[in-house]
């Protein structure tokens, strides 16, 4: 298909520069335009260059200014000396969800309704939702000020620890806690409440608080694949290792999943009745949930509407073929999803963690041997001369490496040589420690 017949695609949000792979294997698919808020130039700029002024909507405001921003893509519309169009929008940033989605409707694409997006980003309404649709969900309460703590500790007095803290809106981990007692519940919100109030949190993290939720005992899972027009299309369950808890860092994980037959299963239908209770989902997915392998019993962690960060699309893609951010732009645009061909049987992958705060003075891949490690992707963070500061969820992660194989054990091998070829120093730490698993 010539350049000049391919659909028009707005990308709502492209991100900060990590993402210009992906924007290029976009740009097979389909003519991307870009909207971006004003809030957002500083990390999503980089992407004028590729896309071209012609395609650079540009707004002043943030991602909740809604109005603003149809308003910049209507002008655009009518600018220029030929009728301008577009067939689809899509966003792989967290925090362009809600946008995307009343852009969506606004145009009238196919698009997740606004309604149903905002349900899934809030923790509380998505477990809601779901015990509304009888699907499994933990007892959970909403905290937005200290005296929110005294009222939950008073009124229910039957609450379980240990428990887990989290933003009600928000992803990667990024200051989640685990609590093992209601007095240090009390003492870590009331730490918090200092950067509710200071303004250090995005302002809709500010405005939605904090969920605190019983904690569910399981092997935690990971479900991505897509849903068009309410109904699941693909799926693949793969295995979290063991988050670090209190703070829940990820360290990787294993594709596909090594669950039993029937564990997998279970979690299949959970996807699908967590779909169900959201009615015109219309994305691609990163389904995070838990299972007890002995009992099958399932509990959703939380849906994001979109496509799973850090190592994995590159790690889906290796095991089935789908490349998740092409996979969004198709269905965005109304158009068929080809069968594809896998490249590995197995990925397996590992998030990097340092635990000392310190300056990171190296911080390099140049050294893996892509070839010999089957090496699927390898992303560092540490930017040399920063300041690491660790315990923060993705915020804190310097990097994640996947690799595949034929079999766990021979991509596992693969995963070892390539960490050991990888180069990360933090100084001014005491005996600063690579953690990964």
């Amino acid at each position: 298909m010539a350049n000049n017949d391919l659909q028009t695609l707005l990308l709502v949000l492209p991100g900060n520069a990590g993402r210009l792979r992906i924007l290029q294997r976009l740009q097979g698919i389909a003519k991307i335009c870009v909207l971006v808020p004003s809030a957002h130039l500083e990390i999503s700029g980089w992407a004028r260059q590729y896309v071209g002024d012609d395609s650079w909507i540009q707004y002043t405001g943030t991602t909740t200014s809604f109005e603003e921003a149809w308003a910049a893509v209507k002008a655009w519309l009518l600018e220029g000396d030929k009728a301008r169009r577009i067939d689809g929008v899509m966003t792989y940033d967290d925090f362009g969800i809600e946008l995307c989605a009343f852009i969506g409707e606004s145009a009238s694409l196919p698009c997740t309704p606004l309604e149903e997006i905002r349900a899934l980003r809030n923790k509380h309404l998505f477990r809601d939702r779901c015990r509304e649709a009888g699907v499994p969900a933990v007892r959970h309460a909403t905290l937005k000020a200290e005296a929110d703590v005294a009222a939950v500790l008073e009124a229910e007095p039957t609450w379980k620890f240990p428990s887990v803290l989290k933003p009600i809106k928000g992803a990667g981990s990024w200051h989640v806690r685990k609590i093992e007692s209601a007095e240090e519940l009390q003492e870590v919100f009331s730490c918090l409440s200092l950067e509710l109030s200071n303004g250090r949190f995005p302002e809709e993290i500010r405005e939605a608080g904090f969920t605190l939720e019983e904690y569910f005992t399981g092997h935690e899972v990971d479900v991505d694949g897509w849903a068009r027009d309410g109904k699941v299309e693909f799926c693949l369950v793969s295995d979290n290792k063991p988050a670090l808890e209190p703070y829940f860092l990820e360290l990787g994980g294993y594709y596909p999943s090594q669950l039993p037959a029937e564990a997998v299963s279970a979690l299949e239908r959970l996807t699908s009745q967590v779909v169900d209770a959201f009615p015109g989902t219309h994305t691609c997915f990163h389904f995070e949930a838990k299972i007890d392998p002995a009992t099958l019993e399932v509990m959703p962690i939380e849906f994001n509407a979109r496509v799973g960060g850090a190592e994995c699309p590159l790690s889906v893609e290796a095991v089935t073929g789908y490349f998740l951010p092409e996979v969004a732009a198709r269905i965005s645009l109304g158009l068929p999803v080809p069968e594809v061909e896998r490249k590995h049987a197995v990925a397996v992958s590992t998030n990097i963690h340092i635990f000392e705060s310190g300056t990171i003075t190296d911080c390099t891949d140049e050294d893996v041997d892509v070839s010999g490690t089957k090496l699927v992707t390898s992303v560092l963070c540490g930017t040399v001369g920063r300041q690491h500061k660790p315990n923060n969820g993705s915020q804190s992660c310097l990097g994640w490496l996947s690799n595949g194989g034929e079999t766990v054990e021979e991509a596992e091998r693969n995963l070892k040589r390539a960490l050991s070829q990888v180069r990360i120093v933090v100084s001014d730490a005491d005996e600063a420690t690579l953690k990964t698993a």
